[in-house]
């Protein structure tokens, strides 16, 4: 799994209030996660970061949230089923400096491999900078033509199949009711008009738009000018508590995924051993619960059917 997406775009954030939402899942799923000592206490540290605003009258950055990401760190996370390791997962988290390098950058063939081995990419995009801001604003801190340039190749000329994951953060102002989610949507798809129509004429990706409510108390409120740049300035509502929504969400589309195409790959004589010991019907019935808790209300883009558990 790889996650992509410029500087600034609330990456390291949604990254860190998933791995909380990942330790909730424990208590109520048949799957157990756990992630190395360094996962571990990096991304619970950045939780508690995060959840200073609560006692923030008015919203302030809190700072970056882990160590400077220089280039590509790899998060390592372990799936267990009935105490047995399933898989391991490695989630790359990239600078987002990243995605505008050139091929002599040194972390280039890196990333670029990175890339072409991930079955899931999350695109984290900046919802604020979406709606509100001009034509150049938008593209500039969500950079949607940079993005389709990196992907192009990796889905057209990789057989793999894809989950591409759109996780829009920053938008919690547009997710009040229908009308302003659909205006979020309608926007998405301008901007990122050249990717989506490449994922559906493509018949190894699949899509999914996802607003998220990563902090859930503090909003957009206005575009101000400093020093010749233009600012996105956000504000704490006080009759709000923090309280991350839909967070699990890119969390069970990613994992539920990694999972079926885990069962799918299972040589023929680890699946003859899973039918004689009755395992195959007990893993398929903990996979269609865990994939149950998905929502049904994302738009879905490309080819539906690789996000089905059961076929």
């Amino acid at each position: 799994m790889i996650m992509v997406g410029p500087d600034g775009v609330g990456k390291t954030t949604l990254l860190a209030t998933m791995y909380h939402e990942l330790l909730r899942l424990n208590n109520s799923s048949s799957f157990e996660f756990a992630a190395s000592e360094d996962t571990h206490h990096d991304l619970q540290e950045a939780y508690k970061k995060l959840t200073t605003i609560i006692r923030q009258p008015t919203f302030t950055p809190t700072g970056p949230l882990l160590k400077g990401t220089a280039g590509i760190i790899e998060r390592q996370l372990n799936i267990l089923f009935k105490g047995k390791k399933e898989l391991d997962l490695v989630f790359c988290d990239i600078a987002g400096g990243l995605i505008r390098a050139d091929k002599n950058h040194p972390d280039w063939a890196d990333f670029n491999q990175k890339l072409e081995q991930a079955l899931v990419i999350i695109n984290v995009i900046d919802g604020s900078a979406l709606i509100e801001g001009d034509e150049l604003l938008s593209l500039t801190k969500n950079e949607p033509l940079q993005i389709y340039e990196l992907l192009l190749s990796t889905l057209i000329d990789n057989q793999k199949d894809h989950l591409l994951l759109f996780v829009i953060t920053k938008c919690e102002a547009w997710l009040k009711n229908e009308q302003d989610r659909k205006q979020l949507e309608m926007r998405f798809e301008k901007h990122y008009e050249m990717l989506i129509k490449l994922i559906e004429k493509l018949d190894n990706v699949v899509g999914v738009l996802m607003p998220v409510k990563t902090l859930g108390c503090v909003e957009f409120t206005r575009i101000e000018n400093n020093n010749h740049e233009k600012e996105m300035i956000f504000v704490r509502k006080p009759n709000l508590r923090f309280k991350p929504q839909n967070i699990d969400q890119p969390l069970r589309y990613a994992l539920a995924y990694a999972l079926l195409a885990h069962n799918q790959n299972r040589g023929n004589w680890n699946k003859f051993i899973r039918w004689l010991w009755n395992e195959e019907v007990a893993f398929q019935q903990a996979l269609t619960e865990f994939a149950e808790a998905r929502s049904r209300t994302f738009k879905i883009y490309g080819n539906s059917s690789l996000i089905e558990v059961i076929k």
